[in-house]
């Protein structure tokens, strides 16, 4: 399986830290701000190791994503710039949406449920 990461978004310590620790532990192409790691065991792994990079680094002001629009790609995020990627999640339970529309809609539900 490939996964491509998107680091457009991320801040030039954290992608030299992302691509430091991904060089040290699979091979990879670099197009830009883009990661291609080819034969990765799944999303749900890669998309964890890179929280826990975060974690590690003490890095809180950034999330990991799963992009809906694309197959296994997965984006590092500042936190609350989510819908950049076209996700937009409930405040209260975040659960995710594909519109600003569907997400005030669900949203309503917890005022007046």
């Amino acid at each position: 399986m490939v996964v491509t990461i998107d680091l457009t978004f991320t801040t030039d310590r954290l992608r030299n830290l992302i691509q430091k620790s991904i060089r040290q532990n699979s091979p990879i192409d670099q197009n830009g701000y883009t990661i291609v790691l080819q034969d990765e065991p799944n999303l749900k792994w890669v998309k964890a190791n890179l929280e826990k990079l975060l974690d590690e680094n003490d890095i809180w002001d950034f999330v990991v994503a799963e992009n809906t629009e694309k197959e296994n790609e997965i984006a590092i995020l500042k936190k609350g710039d989510i819908e950049q990627l076209g996700i937009y999640l409930c405040t209260h339970c975040g659960v995710s949406f594909e519109s600003e529309i569907q997400r005030i809609v669900h949203q309503r539900i917890h005022y007046l449920g």
